[in-house]
């Protein structure tokens, strides 16, 4: 398994992405899109099942997170257009254009890999949505003050550990809270995370289409009510849907291994 990251600009807007080959023959590609809560780091527990099913890895922030530029658009038309640059110059680069991808997102990050879907259909193997917070409740920054929410919530060092444990359910190493707390709180990130809450006010326009989806849902997770998990099933209203009962909403972490299971079969059913 060899890992590079590498950055792609767009009009002078930088995106961080990591490539990960698998030592043998690619068989399929995968792209594993980050929240805002998270980055490519917080995908490393996958990486090897992944590798050992021959399929290349994209490992993406979302376009104003992570180690990208924070001054990116937040809109999901644009987020899309920019994914997809990413993952044409990674195709462009192994000489295989117009690949079809698996698309995989985090959280909030779900509603960009729909409008990926809908932008490109024919480049789309499946969707799988992890956690998927299509829309986020009053308490999350719809109706408040975003920023004040971002000064409230994300600043403070131990409060944020105990909102990622929170949102988790379960204690968290101190290593992998600062992974995630440090990009955001970088110069310019406060007026990212702001746009995303208010652009997370409201639900998506775009569907499932017609490729395979699949979602996975925490059981435990504090951001999935029952209003969430009702958008889940009209945006997704054919999707293989999973319940991984004891976990919150960062399973890559806290259930990796059933993670890992999920998309071993899902990848060789759909290979």
């Amino acid at each position: 398994m060899y890992e590079e990251s590498r950055f792609l600009s767009f009009s002078g807007l930088r995106l961080h992405f990591k490539v990960v080959r698998p030592d043998v023959p690619i068989r399929n590609r995968m792209l594993l899109l980050s929240s805002p809560l998270i980055n490519t780091f917080h995908w490393r527990k996958l990486l090897p099942e992944l590798a050992g099913l021959g399929c290349l890895a994209v490992l993406a922030d979302l376009p104003g997170f992570g180690q990208s530029d924070p001054d990116a658009p937040q809109g999901n038309a644009v987020r899309a257009s920019l994914l997809w640059g990413i993952l044409d110059d990674v195709d462009q680069s192994l000489n295989a254009p117009l690949s079809m991808w698996h698309l995989a997102g985090h959280g909030s990050a779900c509603p960009a890999i729909l409008r990926m879907a809908s932008m490109f259909p024919d480049s789309v193997k499946s969707q799988i949505h992890i956690a998927p917070t299509f829309s986020l409740a009053e308490g999350q920054g719809r109706g408040s003050d975003p920023g004040r929410w971002y000064d409230a919530n994300i600043l403070d060092a131990a409060r944020f550990h105990r909102l990622i444990e929170h949102y988790s359910g379960y204690p968290m190493d101190d290593y992998i809270v600062d992974r995630m707390h440090r990009p955001l709180i970088r110069a310019g990130s406060r007026d990212a995370f702001a746009q995303m809450l208010r652009l997370a006010a409201s639900p998506p326009r775009e569907g499932m289409g017609f490729c395979p989806t699949m979602a996975l849902v925490g059981g435990r997770d504090p951001l999935l009510d029952e209003l969430r998990q009702k958008q889940i099933r009209q945006l997704l209203p054919e999707a293989e849907t999973h319940r991984i009962a004891s976990a919150g909403h960062f399973p890559m972490e806290t259930h990796s291994k059933a993670l890992r299971d999920y998309l071993r079969g899902w990848i060789r059913y759909n290979d």
